[in-house]
């Protein structure tokens, strides 16, 4: 295969100006506007597109980031910067003088995710497949030479983690049909500030037409609401469908048992984000508190990198882990993440939603799938897809299961007249709002 040499990096700041109508709205977030740093790889041999996601303020962070990072891969071979990700991952992670206002984590830490991205976008393209294909199809020595296991190592050594990919080789065909046949199970997220009959009428039209039997409800502003919406759902659907709450961080750790023991009377199927991100001891303790309840403990979406990830994995302080395609530094971090869960027995459980989200996390679910961990009754993946008519080729979802994607790549270009329009600030969404 002949090189592709990077000769540039472009980045636009693409925000969506959604109504105040409560979409994206959070315990946390009463308003967002769902934002990607939009990258754009340019090589002599054709152009990956990347993305990372934020909601609206601070999107520019990410993107200058993006642009200070760019001289590191600016002159390099995207098929080499792949095949020796660990050493790129120590230069995207540790950017000289700035490493300093965010170690693993914060602004550069995702922007460094947005432009890795963008360079397995263009690598999958180059091979005419679609990025979980295209990583089901390395070896487990090829794998592993991706990840760097310097944080991890003491509780995932390599050896193990080359003897959980060898596992699956076998079986990888017969894998990478079925998905392409059943796709994975999926959930679909609502939102805090929708009135209880918009609730319902979202959550039985999503049934009627993809067939989804679960649902997400936001939680955690005041305790009468979120009974008063589930006993609703539960009165309206009865055992029809499953439910799942998310808290997006709002509690203490004292407050989130206290908050889900009163609300165990409703079936819920596990509690997502119930404490800080990063606090491990905190999300043990309320696993254990809930156990007797039935309610798993699940967080990840604002896990900040690897190493944090792994303590609350092999900690035992979650039950199931939801991996982000934007939050760490592209698919080596998260599947090095995911090989973590699979020792430890902790189902992944993909975080989507946001825009691009819903696109990209397929492949890395599919990836587990073909690769790691098989077959786990737990694994489920969001998907919402508000923001599908923003993208070519958006997720689909039928029958309550995502559809691997088929296109070459990681994730498909934004529509052009999206990019136009949502531009920050000068963009027509932006200029000629109210």
């Amino acid at each position: 295969m002949d090189t592709s040499i990077v000769t540039g990096v472009t980045v636009e700041d693409i925000r969506f100006r959604f109504g105040r109508d409560g979409s994206g709205s959070d315990a946390a977030n009463p308003q967002t506007d769902y934002s990607n740093p939009y990258v754009r790889i340019e090589t002599d041999a054709g152009v990956g597109v990347g993305v990372g996601f934020t909601l609206g303020r601070g999107n520019e962070m990410v993107c200058e980031a993006v642009r200070e990072l760019a001289p590191i891969v600016v002159g390099r071979d995207v098929d080499e910067m792949v095949a020796g990700f660990a050493s790129l991952w120590r230069e995207l992670a540790n950017p000289f003088q700035s490493r300093w206002i965010g170690p693993a984590s914060g602004p550069y830490y995702m922007g460094a995710g947005a432009l890795a991205n963008a360079i397995f976008d263009l690598w999958a393209k180059r091979r005419g497949r679609p990025l979980w294909q295209a990583l089901s199809a390395l070896s487990p020595d090829e794998i592993v030479a991706m990840l760097d296991f310097r944080y991890v190592e003491h509780v995932l050594t390599i050896n193990e983690a080359r003897e959980i990919l060898a596992k699956g080789v076998a079986d990888r065909s017969k894998r990478i049909t079925r998905l392409k046949e059943d796709g994975l199970p999926c959930y679909h997220t609502t939102w805090i500030g929708s009135s209880v009959d918009d609730l319902l009428n979202e959550i039985e039209s999503v049934r009627a037409a993809r067939g989804v039997s679960a649902f997400k409800l936001k939680i955690g502003r005041e305790l009468e609401h979120d009974r008063m919406r589930l006993k609703a759902v539960r009165e309206h659907f009865g055992d029809q469908i499953d439910v799942l709450v998310d808290a997006n961080q709002v509690w203490s750790v004292p407050q989130a048992i206290e908050w889900m023991r009163s609300l165990a009377e409703f079936a819920i199927t596990w509690i997502e984000e119930p404490t800080a991100p990063d606090l491990i001891d905190g999300h043990a303790q309320i696993r254990s508190a809930l156990k007797e309840s039935g309610i798993h403990v699940v967080t990840g979406e604002n896990c900040p990198n690897s190493h944090v990830a792994a303590q609350l994995i092999a900690g035992g302080a979650v039950d199931r882990f939801q991996i982000d395609a934007c939050r760490v530094i592209g698919p080596p971090e998260v599947i090095l993440i995911m090989l973590v869960a699979a020792k430890y027995g902790v189902a992944i459980c993909p975080h989507a939603g946001g825009s691009g989200l819903d696109e990209l996390v397929p492949h890395l679910a599919a990836f587990n799938e073909v690769c790691i961990a098989s077959g786990n009754p737990d694994v489920i993946v969001e998907q919402v897809g508000f923001c599908r008519d923003y993208f070519p080729f958006p997720s689909v979802v039928s029958d309550g299961r995502v559809h691997m994607p088929s296109e070459p790549g990681y994730i498909v270009d934004m529509k052009p007249e999206t990019r136009a329009q949502f531009a920050y600030p000068d963009g027509p969404a932006w200029t000629e709002a109210g």
